[in-house]
């Protein structure tokens, strides 16, 4: 496989060269698009795992010397273990750091070892907790989209545009599309197991107009309502009495 330089991946190998210095440091694993390297771009980020020795966590915790193979402007600690951090370039990273101890009960999907000690057990960085596949129940997305559309319009009828946006423009999409492979062919691409919405352009590429029109902005929520409705209506046995009513409130 080629991969394509650019400085997202060069920035995950310069690190992986730069931490070697630190004896305390035992792994870097890539995750996400610098593990699934068939997808790594301009536009990726990295995600990683610093995984040192047991003991040293909190050194490299308060300490980000060991980061800092470019110069950074920016570093925000958003979790116990990590931080979310950006390079003068553009570079956006995103990280763990774990002891050796702590990464046998960790989870995480599959990742690339960028760097390892000799000694190092790759056996901790193999993902013991992978994500199970989440099962769409049909009955429950078409109804709890179509109350959330309700709500939704409901609350746009009321002037509250912010709130109806999040019930028609999120809740209820999120359920819809969470119904697309049950009625649209579906190309092989790498699925988010956590979010299903990542990259759901590509894998429905016949379906981009269709996605645009479920979510055109505040100012446009009976018409997103509307476009979710009739793709729930065309492909999906709605309840006909309440199908009414959400058509009413569409015509307010």
């Amino acid at each position: 496989m080629v991969i394509h330089m650019n400085k997202v991946y060069e920035r995950i190998i310069d690190l992986s060269n730069f931490v070697k210095k630190y004896d305390k440091v035992r792994c870097l694993l890539g995750l996400g698009s610098v593990s699934e390297k068939e997808r790594l771009d301009q536009y990726s980020d990295i995600d990683f795992f610093l995984i040192v020795e047991n003991g040293y966590k909190e050194r490299f915790i308060d300490q980000l010397d060991w980061l800092e193979v470019k110069p950074l402007v920016y570093t925000f600690r958003n979790t116990k273990d990590g931080y979310k951090a950006l390079y003068h370039d553009g570079v956006f990273a995103e990280f763990a750091v774990f002891d050796e101890e702590e990464m046998k009960t960790a989870r995480f999907t599959g990742g690339t070892v960028y760097y390892h000690t000799d000694d190092f057990d790759l056996d901790l960085v193999k993902p013991k907790f992978e994500p199970k596949h989440k099962e769409i129940n049909v009955d429950f997305n078409v109804n709890e989209a179509m109350t959330n559309l309700y709500i939704g319009l409901l609350r746009d009828l009321r002037g509250e545009k912010s709130s109806a946006m999040t019930f028609i423009q999120s809740y209820a999409y999120g359920l819809v599309i969470e119904l697309f492979p049950k009625v649209f062919k579906e190309e092989k691409v790498s699925v988010d197991p956590y979010v299903f919405e990542r990259r759901i352009e590509n894998r429905f590429p016949n379906q981009i107009e269709l996605l645009s029109s479920m979510r055109q902005g505040v100012e446009h929520n009976k018409d997103s309502a509307k476009n979710i409705l009739d793709f729930l209506n065309a492909h999906f046995n709605l309840n006909q009495e309440f199908h009414k009513h959400i058509e009413i409130l569409l015509t307010k």
